[in-house]
């Protein structure tokens, strides 16, 4: 679970506590631009952020709303809706639910992308947020970009821990919370979705951000749903605030919860859990069914996550040590088993079959698609190099140096492979024949290889922190990176005709246009350690070996 704790002195906390009331009674600036329920900080540009206010599903508070509009459009610089819904208890559950989702669709009528679009609500308009994200997806609706909920109700039959524990501790109480759900629902299963977004279906939301104070009676509503749609392979974050009660964000305290907000929102790294950090996911690469498919070499399986987020794993055997896979010219994906010296093959239905090299104790490591219709694979503790046809049958060839390791097709209608030991960048033709271009730089330990857009190959140097070109002439360039120490793994040509590498020792994805100029994005985690990389649904996607995929926005 990605958990941010927000720190807060003790005078820090009190001071929210003591100007709440005063918080709701702030004019609007003189500056906001209001229209209707719009409400525009100067400077905001495109996109939209849907409002959902608080008040126990039964109160508003116009002018205090319009403030918290303004102070979220000049967060993220969107204009912000102001939605004012039906109120309880002559509008009970599900009037407000379907005033949400009439604003949202309301929105989407006027041409305003969903991807630049964000569900935000607080306290009673937070759960709001989370119901209508769930009926946006049972009714196959367009969901948001992202969305915001600071301190919802997420469970109505009022079954979490907090609501006891920080009784007396917050501005909120259980009591309350009994009379509120009462009202609001007026007979509807408190223990049922959407009204009580935990109990519903997450899989397939879209990236939250969720926030609560430490001092809430409602933190486990928060954070049991955080860890629910994490499970759910949800993108999600959840920050708790130290020692703030219900509603801080009313308060000045709420500028750190905006600021943290807007950089999550501008972020272009997304990241979901498809394992303990024990499963060691390593490799990825799109399916031929549209899915993203990654190895978990330690656990032992090869995972699918399809495009709603739903996830599958497919157990392969729990020594043999899945590594690199790629799509097969027969609709299914082959995978090397490195810990058991086996060539796999799995079907998009998950049936496993696996070939034995003849070489033992070959170590497989990299495998690639052929131009001849067949697999080609490297059998890096033995220098060797293979060939294997859809039906099985293989044949070995001597590498041109020690220890071959990725290896992809060239323009050139040959294979091109890393010699991760010999220092070098080998080639071999259909028929066998082999040749090897030693690198400049001593030690480079070059690892993963792929086409570029330009019609040469790519590579990346680990020992050395470089990234290198090779044109299937023989030209070599190297491109030292910035930081030396990152130690590059893998690489891929991402949608936007540059190269993206993951940089391993240092916990980012780097990317290099095919003219030499190279950027970086900072991962979850410094030690999150990235490996595979792979463009997959318009992004490029990375296998962090602590159980997780990051997902990169291509700018």
């Amino acid at each position: 679970m990605n958990i941010t704790t927000v720190p807060a002195t003790p005078a820090q906390a009190a001071a929210v506590r003591d100007s709440l009331g005063a918080a709701l009674a702030v004019s609007l600036p003189a500056d906001a631009e209001v229209s209707g329920d719009w409400v525009r900080a100067p400077g905001a540009g495109d996109g939209a952020v849907v409002y959902v206010h608080g008040g126990g599903f039964a109160h508003t508070m116009p002018e205090a709303e319009r403030v918290m509009a303004y102070r979220l459009s000049k967060a993220t610089g969107r204009p912000v809706l102001r939605v004012n819904y039906r109120l309880a208890p002559a509008h009970p559950y599900p009037a407000a639910l379907e005033d949400v989702l009439t604003a949202w669709q309301g929105v989407l009528d006027q041409g305003i992308p969903a991807s630049k679009a964000v569900l935000f609500g607080e306290s009673a308009g937070a759960t709001l947020v989370l119901s209508a994200l769930l009926e946006i997806k049972r009714t196959g609706g367009t969901p948001p970009g992202a969305a915001v909920a600071v301190s919802p109700v997420t469970d109505l039959a009022l079954t979490g821990a907090s609501l006891s524990a920080d009784d007396g501790k917050d501005v909120m109480s259980r009591a309350v919370l009994e009379a509120i759900g009462a009202q609001y629902l007026a007979g509807a299963p408190a223990d049922q979705a959407p009204q009580s977004p935990l109990y519903g279906e997450l899989r397939g939301l879209p990236p939250l951000l969720i926030a609560a104070g430490a001092d809430e009676v409602l933190l486990d509503d928060a954070r049991r749903f955080a860890e629910a749609a994490e499970a759910a392979g949800v993108s999600v974050c959840l920050d708790v605030h130290e020692g703030m009660p219900h509603a801080f964000h009313l308060s000045d305290r709420g500028d750190v919860l905006l600021d943290r907000m807007s950089r999550w929102l501008a972020d272009p790294v997304r990241e979901f859990t498809i394992g303990t950090p024990e499963a060691g996911p390593y490799a990825l690469t799109e399916g031929p069914d549209g899915a993203l498919w990654c190895t978990l070499t330690h656990q032992g399986a090869i995972a699918r996550r399809g495009t709603d987020g739903s996830l599958t794993v497919h157990p392969v055997g729990a020594d043999t040590g899945p590594t690199i896979l790629a799509q097969g010219p027969d609709g299914s994906l082959w995978f090397t088993q490195y810990r058991a010296h086996r060539i796999a093959r799995i079907t998009v239905e998950g049936t496993v079959t696996s070939f034995t090299p003849p070489t033992t104790g070959g170590g497989p490591f990299g495998i690639a698609a052929g131009p001849d219709g067949a697999m080609w694979f490297t059998l890096s503790g033995a220098d060797r190099l293979g060939r294997i046809t859809t039906d099985g049958d293989i044949t070995e060839y001597p590498a041109p140096g020690a220890f071959p390791a990725a290896i992809t097709a060239g323009p050139d209608g040959a294979m091109w492979f890393t010699l991760n030991q010999g220092n070098a960048i080998g080639r071999i033709t259909m028929d066998g024949r082999t040749t090897a271009c030693p690198l400049p730089t001593e030690a480079a330990a070059p690892v993963g290889i792929t086409a570029g857009p330009d019609d040469a190959l790519w590579f990346v140097e680990i020992g050395a922190g470089q990234i290198g070109r090779i044109t299937v002439d023989g030209e070599l360039t190297e491109y030292p990176l910035p930081d030396r120490e990152t130690r590059p793994h893998a690489i891929t040509t991402g949608p936007d005709g540059a190269l993206w590498f993951s940089e391993w020792g240092r916990g980012r994805v780097g990317r290099i246009t095919v003219d030499g100029r190279i950027t970086s994005y900072d991962l979850p985690r410094p030690d999150c350690e990235p490996h595979g990389i792979a463009h997959h649904d318009g992004a490029l996607w990375c296998a962090l070996e602590t159980g997780s995929l990051a997902r990169i926005e291509v700018p």
